[in-house]
C-alpha cells in the first residue's frame, strides 16, 4: 500500500482579514455564498491576497493543484486496484481523508464546492458511505501514527532515483502541497529527504513519478 500525503497544502478558508475586503464580497454575492464559507482562491482573488499578504498571492490560495493532483492521481491504474490511500495535510494542520472510490466532480468550481462543504461539515457522505472527512492533527503525528516509513520528497533532498526510495510495501511518500518555496513543517528533522529531479516539479508530476515507480516495484501491471 502506497500512502501518499500532499503536506502544507494552500487550501483554506478566506483568512479573517479579508472578509470585508470589497472584492472579496463582491466574488461571495456573484456566487450567492458568504466570505467566510469561501476557499482563498488566488485565480480569482490574486489582487486581494497581496493586499493583505504582500508577495504571497502565487502561493497563497491554491485549491487548483490539488484539483489537478487528485484528477490525476485518482484515475492511476495503482487506485483503481485499491492500493493507493491519499492524504491532503493543510498548513493549518487539518488532515483531509481521501476515500479510494471517491468520485471527485471534473469540474473545477464543482470541486471547490465540495471542499467548501467540506470545511463546513467537516465529513461529506453519501449512501452512507464516508468519501471524504477533515480532521485536526499536526502532520507528523499523523505520519508517525501510521506506523509506516516515511520519506520526503523536496528539491532540497538528496538526490535519488525513484527506484532506490520507493523499496518497500508500506511506505509514507510526502510530496508538497504549494506552488513554490518549501515545507511550512519542519519534516526534515523527523524524516529523510530525497530529490528525484535537479529542478522543481508540479505535485502532479512527482506524484505519478512515484505512483508509477510503486506500480512497477509491487508488480501491479
Amino acid at each position: 500500500m502506497l500512502n501518499l500525503v500532499v503536506a502544507d497544502a494552500e487550501l483554506q478558508l478566506i483568512p479573517e482579514q479579508m472578509l470585508d475586503d470589497p472584492a472579496i464580497k463582491k466574488i461571495a454575492a456573484k456566487n450567492h455564498k458568504k466570505p467566510s464559507e469561501m476557499l482563498l482562491d488566488s485565480n480569482y482573488m490574486h489582487t486581494s491576497i497581496d493586499k493583505y499578504f504582500p508577495g504571497r498571492s502565487t502561493r497563497m490560495g491554491r485549491p487548483d493543484i490539488i484539483y489537478i493532483f487528485l484528477e490525476v492521481a485518482m484515475e492511476s491504474i495503482l487506485n483503481k486496484r485499491g492500493l493507493l490511500r491519499i492524504y491532503i495535510h493543510t498548513k493549518e494542520n487539518k488532515i483531509i481523508v481521501i476515500n479510494p472510490d471517491v468520485s471527485l466532480p471534473k469540474s473545477y468550481n464543482r470541486f471547490t464546492g465540495l471542499i467548501e462543504d467540506l470545511f463546513r461539515k467537516k465529513e461529506i457522505k453519501v449512501g452512507g458511505k464516508t468519501l471524504l472527512s477533515m480532521e485536526n492533527e499536526d502532520i507528523i503525528s499523523f505520519l508517525n501514527n501510521t506506523g509506516k516509513n516515511t520519506v520526503v520528497l523536496s528539491p532540497h533532498g538528496k538526490f535519488s532515483n525513484p527506484s532506490d526510495i520507493i523499496n518497500m510495501d508500506n511506505i509514507n511518500v510526502v510530496i508538497g502541497g504549494f506552488s513554490e518555496g518549501d515545507y511550512v513543517t519542519n519534516l526534515y528533522d523527523h524524516f529523510n529527504s530525497y530529490s528525484i529531479f535537479k529542478d522543481e516539479l508540479t505535485i502532479w508530476s512527482v506524484g505519478m513519478e512515484i505512483i508509477a515507480q510503486f506500480e512497477r516495484f509491487i508488480k501491479v501491471l
